[in-house]
Parts: structure tokens; C-alpha cells; sequence
């Protein structure tokens, strides 16, 4: 007779992971979006009711009751490497009975990558991809390579990658409550369409081709491989090598080779900082290396293999001279706009000038501070109106509904100010529960509520 233990199933089904240590291995995004599907579930519902009860985090449990998009709005880091991720990731094993979804984050990148410039915010997909597993039955999914910022092509298929939806001209979030695998969760088009693809600078793929080579090199290597903390000394001192040999020293002369501001190389030529991955890239493109020479051969390296190059070009931006400042006259803008009838932002300000933000902050601090001061002013009054003017209503909803026999419930109330989702504003949450309370009504998690609170 063979026995069955019941305690070995998985509250989800163990779906493969795509691509496992290959350059398309899956993301971790990507494979959450192809669960839901597979259960026939919204993402928003397998979250709310199946992953972030296990997590046992109180701001996802206080989304999952009373709604915010908190979650959603940060979802790269999903694929990342912060406690999100991990905790995600081990929460989605432990549901799916596996034990190798930490490896569809960049987790094994952790020690040696920072997180800055890492990871892209919205979805970035290649349509002749997503068309060909559509059209040969395959699995659609997003490979965790297209989330990273410094890739932004399909080598496969030798084009650029795509960040908006070709029907709706809409970018993608990288997850929402409401998404299906290679459709766009705007306007439910696939992302197999066809748009208007980017004009081909060949100098610019020939980056982009090496950006991608490295990238898949990095995510496809056995980790267990790296030394990471020689990887990081070794680096940082070919720099200081390369500086003093080919450039005396002259870090203004090297930054500008690198095409890196002068602080930020001096940071790293200190130790005071590390690199990120767009800039690795940068310099190895720069002194004709690979990524994978100074992971795995680090103690090798001899200054003697650099080659300084020149030829090739890592982007066809033109260098922009420095205007100088009329002090009069930027004075006078700014001036003008602290007596204006609708206030601006210091933001809005400066690209009216034509000036970045800090230099108007470091040369007129005094006028800078007022136009932000007016303007948050301005921003908070018209903020407690709005909410005033929102009471007023809900307060006249509830009373109807009350003098029609009806209960004055959230939905109702929206219904009769005809506005979807008001309530889920916690302030405005607050005051309906508030007004119930005074109506004698009960509900879940009564809390007390102060009358000045509300007047």
C-alpha cells in the first residue's frame, strides 16, 4: 500500500523558474505575475491573501486591508537584493515548495554591485521576444536582464527594448494588482506589437552590445567562483595604477578620459565609495577589458595589459559648456516669481530659468527659500481645502443615506459623491468612521475618535 503525506504539498504550485543560471534566466517579478496566472488569480489577490500574511510585515498587511500602492510603487526591488526581495523570494519558496527562487533576484550580486542606477523602474520588454513564444506556444515571461538599468537591447534579436505599450503609449509598472504575462495592464494589448523603434546609432549598439555581453556574463557565472573582496581591492587599485602611469596623476585628465565627474572618481580613488554598475562598465569599456578579467583573474591583472581606448565612444551626448550666470538678471526672474498669482515650485523655477536647481539654491539661497516656502504654502492650503471640501461632502452623503434607510456605508457614500475610492484616503477614512461612531453604528477595529478632531 503506498502511503501519501499530505503535509509535502505546496499551498502553491512548484512552477519551473525559466532560464535558470542562464543569461534569461527569469525574474523574481515576472515569476509571482505567472503564478497568479497559473491559479487563476489577480496578482493583487495572491499577494493580499496568500504571500504577505506569510510575510508577517505590518505596513504590507495594513496595504493588503486598506488598499496603497506602496508596494507596487517600489516593486523593482523585488528584484533587487534589499531584505524585500530575500524575504520575498524565501516567503515564495517556502509556498511553492522549492529552493531556488532567491536565484531570480540579483541576491549573488549583493557584495560586489551596489543598488544605485541597478535596476530600471518600470518594465522594459522586447516585442519580437514576447511575439515568438506567443506565436510557438512558449511560456511569456520578463527575464530579470531586461530589469537592469545599464541593458537596453534584445541581443537575440538585435534591437532596443521597448518601455512603452505601442497601443496606449502607457509605460508598464513593473508589477500591479491587475497583470497577465506579455499583456500590457493598461489597456490589455500584447506587448508582441510592434512600435516605433529607436533609430540605430551603430557606435551607440556597439555599446550596448558590450553593456549586454558583461551583464550576461555577471548574471550566468557560478557565483561560488568570486573572490568578491579581492574583485573590489583589485579594481580600485588598477585605477589608482592606471591614474598615476598614464595620467601623472592627473585626475581631472582621467576623469575626463572616463567621461565620470572629477569628485565621483576621486571617491572611488580614495575608497570612499564603490563604483556602480553602469560605471564599471564605463571603465572597463574604457581600457578595453571585461568584467569577468577582474572577477576571476584579479590577482593576474598587470597595469601593462591596459589599452587606453580612444576609438570607441560610450555615448554621442555632446559635452555642454558651462553659461556663465547674470547674476541681475536671474535676481530679477526670481523676484518676479515670488509675486506671481498661482505659486511654482523651485523646480518649476529653475527650468523656466534654464538653470539647474542647486546652482539657483547655492547663489540666491535667501529668494530660493522663499519661492519653496510660498509654494508649500500654497500646495498645504490648497491640500486642507480639498479635504474640507471632501468632508462636506461625505458628511451630506452619509446624512441622505441615512434619511433613506440605507447604511452609510463606504461604497455608498462614494457611489452618491461619485468618487471611486475616496475613502481609502486615511484621513477621509477616518472622518467617515469618526461620523459613524456619532450615528451609534458599529464596525470592525472601532478605535476612539475625538470630536475636535473632525471639526
Amino acid at each position: 500500500m503506498i502511503e501519501i503525506n499530505l503535509d509535502s504539498r505546496s499551498d502553491l504550485y512548484s512552477i519551473e523558474p525559466i532560464g535558470l543560471q542562464t543569461e534569461l534566466v527569469e525574474s523574481l517579478s515576472s515569476y509571482l505575475i505567472r503564478v497568479a496566472y497559473e491559479h487563476n488569480l489577480s496578482v493583487g489577490h495572491l499577494f493580499n491573501k496568500m504571500i504577505f500574511p506569510e510575510m508577517n510585515k505590518s505596513y504590507l498587511e495594513r496595504a493588503s486591508a486598506y488598499g496603497g500602492n506602496r508596494f507596487y510603487e517600489k516593486a523593482k526591488t523585488v528584484n533587487g537584493y534589499m531584505e524585500i526581495a530575500v524575504e520575498l523570494a524565501w516567503t515564495v519558496e517556502k509556498l511553492t515548495s522549492r529552493d531556488d527562487l532567491i536565484n531570480l533576484t540579483l541576491y549573488n550580486l549583493k557584495e560586489f554591485i551596489p543598488l544605485r542606477n541597478l535596476l530600471k523602474d518600470t518594465l522594459t520588454w522586447c516585442p519580437d521576444c514576447i511575439r515568438t513564444w506567443e506565436k510557438d506556444g512558449e511560456v511569456i515571461y520578463y527575464p530579470l536582464i531586461w530589469h537592469l538599468k545599464p541593458v537596453e537591447i534584445c541581443k537575440k534579436h538585435s534591437r532596443f527594448l521597448v518601455d512603452r505599450c505601442p497601443i496606449c503609449k502607457k509605460k508598464v509598472d513593473i508589477i500591479r494588482r491587475q497583470m497577465v504575462p506579455g499583456y500590457c495592464p493598461n489597456c490589455s494589448s500584447i506587448l508582441a506589437q510592434e512600435s516605433e523603434s529607436k533609430r540605430i546609432n551603430l557606435e551607440k549598439f556597439r555599446w550596448e552590445l558590450y553593456v549586454y555581453e558583461n551583464v550576461k556574463d555577471i548574471l550566468s557565472i557560478n557565483h561560488n567562483k568570486i573572490d568578491v573582496q579581492s574583485f573590489k581591492h583589485t579594481f580600485i587599485n588598477k585605477l589608482k595604477v592606471i591614474n598615476e602611469e598614464r595620467f601623472s596623476n592627473n585626475v581631472a585628465g582621467f576623469s575626463s578620459h572616463l567621461s565620470i565627474p572629477k569628485s565621483t572618481l576621486r571617491y572611488w580613488l580614495y575608497g570612499q565609495n564603490f563604483p556602480s554598475l553602469d560605471n564599471i562598465l564605463k571603465i572597463c569599456f574604457k581600457l578595453n577589458k571585461e568584467i569577468l578579467d577582474f572577477l576571476l583573474e584579479s590577482q593576474k591583472l598587470d597595469v601593462n595589459i591596459f589599452q587606453i581606448n580612444d576609438k570607441r565612444v560610450i555615448n554621442n551626448k555632446t559635452k555642454q559648456t558651462r553659461k556663465p550666470l547674470n547674476y541681475d538678471v536671474i535676481e530679477k526672474k526670481l523676484i518676479e516669481h515670488l509675486s506671481t498669482d498661482t505659486p511654482i515650485s523651485m523646480n518649476s523655477v529653475a527650468k523656466v530659468i534654464g538653470r539647474d536647481k542647486r546652482v539657483l539654491y547655492r547663489n540666491f539661497p535667501d529668494l530660493c527659500k522663499q519661492i519653496s516656502r510660498r509654494y508649500y504654502d500654497y500646495i498645504k492650503e490648497k491640500s486642507e481645502l480639498r479635504i474640507k471640501r471632501l468632508k462636506e461632502q461625505i458628511n451630506l452623503a452619509f446624512n441622505e443615506l441615512e434619511n433613506e434607510g440605507l447604511y452609510p456605508s463606504r461604497r455608498k457614500i462614494e457611489d452618491k459623491i461619485n468618487k471611486n475610492g475616496v475613502l481609502k484616503e486615511k484621513v477621509l477614512q477616518d472622518y467617515w468612521k469618526f461620523l459613524l461612531v456619532q450615528s451609534g453604528y458599529e464596525y470592525k477595529n472601532r478605535r476612539t475618535y475625538l470630536n475636535d478632531e473632525f471639526k
